[in-house]
């Protein structure tokens, strides 16, 4: 039996169990994350993480009930700020204590498990991070109709 949740209901769950020191596996929804966690193909992996820093992918309520899993581009003063990697623009705010967890490990359909916290993963992420504004909007424009 397949049964879906709405994500303020799941997550809050996955938020609680995460709490509690659980590792969790979720299934990442949407665009924001591409190129690198294809929306309704992925996994990802998510653990408690008391020490975020920048860069780490991270699953936040930044209000009550909607959650969001973006990468972390600043922590000041107990606020994160994060961004979507699919995002051109826009970015969403949290409490340092509305972190849920941060993601160890993304999963493709085939099983293969991509570690985040490789140096080769963080490279590629800056490189993406770095890119133009015209060249990640092409390329995103190129990826989401052959993904």
């Amino acid at each position: 039996m397949k049964m879906t949740l709405p994500n303020e209901i799941l997550l809050a769950e996955v938020n609680r169990m995460l709490q509690e020191g659980h590792p969790v596996i979720i299934m990442a929804k949407g665009n924001s994350m591409l190129p690198f966690i294809r929306g309704g193909k992925d996994n990802v992996e998510l653990v408690r993480n008391s020490n975020p820093a920048v860069g780490d992918l991270a699953l936040c309520e930044i209000a009550p009930g909607h959650y969001v899993l973006h990468r972390i581009i600043r922590i000041k003063d107990g606020t994160i700020t994060m961004k979507g990697d699919g995002n051109l623009r826009g970015t969403e705010q949290c409490r340092l204590e509305n972190l849920c967890g941060t993601v160890t490990d993304i999963i493709r359909p085939s099983g293969r498990r991509i570690s985040v916290n490789t140096a080769r993963f963080r490279r590629r992420s800056r490189l993406w991070a770095k890119m133009p504004y015209i060249i990640r909007r092409y390329s995103l424009a190129v990826y989401r109709r052959i993904a």
